[in-house]
């Protein structure tokens, strides 16, 4: 029984580690993966398609309505109405009792309503365009966010594994060097402090590999989890990180008015403004008279045995113009308008702080960018050279002329060398995005 429960732990492991359907993509095709996939994201779109309906909603209110109605009704007991008339013979008044009506009553017609003025319409017409097109600038920024934020997981997977490499190899020249002090131990040409040295070196590669996977198997599954990915299935990433990094050139002096003009976020709060100051004008039109035009065709039924003939119905149609002439509201008017103009002064605040924003970002963004780019090639020249010193000790250490202290520091530098170098490119990596992005260039 128990043999059995430890195969069955044993598969389902296996399952949860090899259970899983592996997805290649690239960069680009993580991206458009998650603008197709991500549920967050595609609010966005499902925000646009309401814009959508709302602006047919709004073209409806313009619309001729036209509605059919029809009725039969079945007088049980008709109505009787007594009334007093002169008797012709005494001249006395009597009650004559008169039953009105016919046992059976139907009534058919067809009813309609043109908008013929009505401010307030077309000020629901204009508000949903400008609307329309709101929801498009929000869904360009949220391309912009989504594309950033893939961006860095996905360069992030792409450090860890480069990071696992690196200790992996690390960890095969530590093995190697243990394996040469212990035979140096064990011919006596080494102390006993050197091999326990290079024992303990190895077991610490050993688990510095060991947190590298861990790292390269999260970021994995945070990357999945960013683009929407289901849950059995894991991005396998075909891409490589950059080691030949190209400069872009960066003006001296940033372009703020051609960053200003291309950035959505300030568009969006101009729309928004835009937006606002069509919901004032909205307001006012209701100060307007509305004229509307309606209509009905249609008969009224009459008859105490059989209501279906033709001879039983009356035809009864009509057409008029209504004019209705707002005259007090109880400064309903009043106060929504003081609401709007309170929204647009948001508005104009929003604005000016968003140009103050991009301003700082694209200072900022243009130094941070210059400064990664001048550590990033200033570390790739340390790791070249850590690199020739590690080869070199190691070849004097094999020929008994360098003891493993150096070997140790050599590799402990070479390490920090190499882990520095994979943190500054990624910091460049970064900072381009953000420069980008400040640039409108996303």
């Amino acid at each position: 029984m128990r043999k059995i429960s430890y195969t069955l732990v044993l598969f389902l492991a296996l399952q949860s580690v090899f259970g899983q359907n592996s997805v290649n993509m690239t960069l680009d095709e993580a991206i458009n993966y998650a603008i197709k996939n991500q549920p967050s994201f595609q609010n966005y779109v499902v925000e646009q398609q309401i814009a959508q309906a709302k602006r047919l909603q709004s073209i409806s209110g313009y619309l001729p309505k036209i509605n059919g109605n029809a009725s039969l009704q079945n007088n049980l007991k008709l109505p009787i109405v007594a009334l007093k008339f002169p008797n012709p013979i005494t001249g006395e008044p009597e009650n004559l009792k008169i039953q009105q009506g016919t046992t059976y009553q139907g009534a058919a017609s067809v009813d309609l309503t043109i908008p013929l003025v009505d401010a307030t319409a077309i000020g629901d017409l204009k508000y949903t365009k400008q609307q329309k097109s709101l929801s498009d600038l929000q869904l360009q920024q949220a391309i912009i966010d989504l594309k950033v934020n893939v961006s860095r997981t996905y360069y992030l997977v792409l450090l860890n594994a480069e990071r696992l490499k690196k200790n992996q190899n690390t960890l095969a020249r530590d093995q190697k060097a243990y394996d040469d002090t212990k035979v140096k131990y064990d011919n006596q040409s080494a102390l006993k402090t050197d091999l326990n040295r290079a024992y303990l070196n190895l077991q610490n590669t050993k688990y510095q590999v060991k947190i590298a996977q861990d790292s390269v198997i999260t970021t994995k599954s945070n990357l999945g989890q960013l683009i929407g990915l289901p849950l059995d299935s894991k991005p396998e990433l075909t891409d490589v990180l950059p080691m030949q990094i190209k400069e872009e050139s960066i003006p001296e002096y940033p372009d703020f008015k051609s960053a200003e003009q291309a950035r959505i976020e300030l568009k969006t709060e101009g729309m928004q403004e835009a937006l606002n100051q069509l919901q004032l004008k909205k307001v006012n039109y209701g100060y307007i008279p509305t004229l509307s035009g309606y209509g009905s065709f249609g008969g009224i039924g009459l008859d105490n045995s059989n209501l279906f003939q033709r001879s039983s119905w009356v035809s009864n149609d009509y057409i008029g113009i209504r004019l209705t002439v707002p005259i007090f509201d109880g400064l309903q008017k009043v106060a929504q308008m003081q609401l709007q103009r309170l929204a647009i002064r948001k508005n104009e605040n929003n604005i000016n702080n968003i140009k103050q924003t991009i301003n700082y970002q694209l200072q900022t963004t243009s130094v941070n960018y210059a400064n990664c780019y001048q550590n990033l090639a200033l570390i790739k020249e340390n790791v070249q050279l850590a690199e020739d010193v590690v080869k070199d000790v190691n070849v004097r250490y094999q020929n008994s002329m360098a003891t493993y202290q150096e070997v140790l520091d050599a590799e402990n530098t070479l390490k920090d060398t190499e882990f520095n170098y994979l943190q500054a490119l990624y910091a460049f990596l970064v900072a381009d995005l953000d420069w980008k992005k400040a640039n409108g260039k996303l």
